[in-house]
């Protein structure tokens, strides 16, 4: 019987070893941004009448390793292109602005960028979206 204990409790400390192991963390947070966001947001606006610009830092860790996201959705912009080649070329143009006023770019291993039609209608709120999402060596 202490034979059949001990190797039920070995059996039962890997287990919780190994789903641990599996897990993946998130954390979100706001990045910092240096003196420049005010200029380039201004400067983004300009162009595409943004109604509101939703940026949002996200690091995940776990077994597959660490990683960063920086994810800007740019909401009911005017004058946004639907071709995908446009779209790629607008989102990698924005995405290299962004990264030009966070305080440490490097601090993430992509950047989304998404363009997002959001509509309300009455309590519903309908988004859609779609973008590009690049590594940081892209944008370099």
């Amino acid at each position: 019987m202490t034979r059949f204990k001990n190797l039920f409790y070995k059996s039962t400390a890997i287990i919780c070893f190994a789903i641990l192991l599996g897990c993946t963390y998130t954390q979100t947070f706001q990045p910092q941004f240096n003196d420049n966001q005010t200029a380039i947001v201004d400067s983004i606006n300009a162009k595409y009448s943004f109604e509101n610009i939703n940026v949002d830092g996200k690091k995940t860790s776990g077994s597959g390793g660490n990683h960063s996201t920086l994810t800007v959705k740019f909401i009911n912009g005017k004058n946004i292109p639907t071709n995908d080649d446009s779209v790629t070329v607008i989102t990698k143009a924005l995405a290299l602005q962004i990264k030009k006023t966070l305080k440490d770019p490097q601090q993430f291993d992509s950047y989304t960028i998404l363009f997002v039609t959001r509509t309300v209608d009455g309590s519903t709120t309908t988004e859609k979206n779609f973008g590009h999402e690049f590594k940081a060596t892209e944008l370099e």
